[in-house]
């Protein structure tokens, strides 16, 4: 049998951003409030058309160690053109027991999203208190598909 290729080995490349979704809930609250952004997002504002695309480049520096970019660019029908880019590093690959060639992504220790099988999420979770001292939980999702 083959071996099996390194784990950062089998989910590199560029993923399509499909779905981002911020989600906010009280600590003390059973309701959340939840907002979903299909890819491309195209909104038009003041007259002017602006279409935003992402990819996550998913680039390997370990045998089971990656870096996600998170690549944001929008251009205007004006002809303006924005870029983001923001990046996760050393994010630890994980086998997910009984899986083919699916992982949990952990940023030290802390299981921050899966990758595996063309599919990508990515979920970051803040605590905090407002200035008032309520807690609350602030989470935002990445979703992509690998660009064939």
């Amino acid at each position: 049998a083959e071996p099996e290729p390194e784990p950062a080995e089998q989910v590199i490349g560029s993923y399509t951003l499909e779905k981002y979704t911020e989600s906010f809930k009280w600590a003390d609250d059973p309701r959340e409030s939840t907002d979903t952004y299909t890819f491309p997002l195209k909104e038009v504002v003041n007259g002017v058309t602006y279409e935003t695309t992402a990819t996550l480049e998913v680039a390997k520096t370990a045998s089971n160690i990656v870096n996600v970019t998170v690549a944001q660019k929008t251009k205007a029908s004006n002809g303006q053109t924005q870029s983001d880019n923001s990046t996760f590093t050393g994010l630890e690959l994980k086998k997910i027991e009984g899986s083919a060639g699916e992982f949990e992504m952990l940023e030290t220790g802390v299981k921050i999203g899966t990758i595996g099988n063309k599919v990508i999420i990515i979920e970051d979770v803040l605590n905090g208190k407002d200035s008032l001292g309520r807690a609350y939980i602030y989470t935002t999702r990445l979703t992509g598909k690998k660009a064939l």
